[in-house]
Parts: structure tokens; C-alpha cells; sequence
């Protein structure tokens, strides 16, 4: 019993650290960021802080792989089938999980300092780009092929950072058709 209280107290005390990482690159480079920064704002003891990580890069990267990490999980979970319109459910779950995730979203794409949550998100969009590809049977020439799923999922990415940079002002059902027009006839060249 006294085993899970430890482990909601480290929940709630990592919470707190992410919640006051994201407050403070809200208002100022992550770059300028220190770890008594983090502990300061979000009311902790710098001693805390160490507990769990070496620096503020270790605690980025470990919120940067649990995001990245639901991101795959969420792609991972949407069924293609061959003969029917695959492509609108990925677009949609995409836009569905940066609408559900925009602050945290909007932290980490939008960070100056550093692309590499978007680099581990338009990896993982790339990986089901050859999943649907193994699943449906379909020969692509394999140098176009690169050249395809990286102009899909940059532009997607440069799209989703678009949209979060200026506050969401289209709704994700309005952006993923958006997403569609531009989009579709790059599969269309990929999957005839």
C-alpha cells in the first residue's frame, strides 16, 4: 500500500515540474530555462528536482517521448483497410491529438531552440506512411518513395505548426479537410 502512495507522490511531483516547464517556455526561451526556474514555479525544493533528473534537457526529452510516444500509439491504433479511404481517419486523428494536446503541442513544435519533437512526430508519421504501404501491397519506386513520405509529413508538420502558431482558428474537422485537399494528391502519387 505505502508503495503506491510513493509512486502517486513522484506522478503528482513530475506533474507539477511539467506543468511549470510549459508555464515558463510560455514565457521565455527554453534555452533561459534552469532547473530553479522549475523549481521555484512550481513550488519544489531544487533538491526535488535532481531526484528525478540530471537537467532541464532530461526532463524536455522525457516529456517529448511521452507525447511522441501517444502520438505513435495513436496512429498504431487506426485500422487501414485496402479498397477504402484510409487517409482522412490518419489526417483526422492527427489533427484530434494536436487540438487534444495544443498547449503541450504548441510547447514543443513551437520551441525556437530545438526541432526535435517535431523530427520524432514526422518520423513516426513517416513509419505509418510505410506501414499502409507493406499493408496494402504496393510497389513504389523506392527513391520516390522517401522523397513523398518526407514532403507529407513536413508539410503536415509545417501545417500543424501553422495552425498552432496561430491559435487554432480553424477547427480540426475544418483543418483536416484543409489538410486533405493539400495532401491527397501526394497519396495519390504514392497510391494510385
Amino acid at each position: 500500500m505505502k508503495e503506491e502512495k510513493v509512486d502517486r507522490r513522484i506522478i503528482r511531483t513530475k506533474s507539477m515540474m511539467r506543468e511549470a516547464l510549459m508555464d515558463l517556455m510560455d514565457e521565455m526561451p527554453f534555452g533561459e530555462i534552469t532547473a530553479k526556474d522549475i523549481t521555484d514555479r512550481a513550488d519544489l525544493n531544487r533538491a526535488t528536482f535532481y531526484l528525478h533528473y540530471n537537467n532541464v534537457f532530461e526532463l524536455l526529452d522525457e516529456l517529448e517521448n511521452e507525447i511522441a510516444a501517444g502520438f505513435s500509439q495513436m496512429l498504431e491504433q487506426i485500422e487501414i483497410n485496402q479498397g477504402k479511404e484510409w487517409e482522412y481517419p490518419v489526417v483526422g486523428q492527427i489533427c484530434s491529438f494536436i487540438a487534444e494536446n495544443q498547449r503541450l503541442c504548441r510547447c514543443l513544435l513551437l520551441n525556437p531552440r530545438s526541432d526535435r519533437f517535431a523530427r520524432k512526430l514526422t518520423e513516426i508519421m513517416k513509419r505509418k506512411g510505410m506501414q499502409v504501404k507493406a499493408k496494402m501491397g504496393l510497389e513504389v519506386d523506392p527513391i520516390k518513395e522517401k522523397y513523398i513520405h518526407q514532403f507529407i509529413a513536413c508539410g503536415a508538420m509545417g501545417m500543424v505548426k501553422q495552425w498552432l502558431l496561430e491559435e487554432m482558428p480553424m477547427t480540426k474537422d475544418e483543418m483536416t479537410n484543409f489538410a486533405m485537399l493539400i495532401i491527397r494528391p501526394s497519396f495519390d502519387i504514392l497510391l494510385p
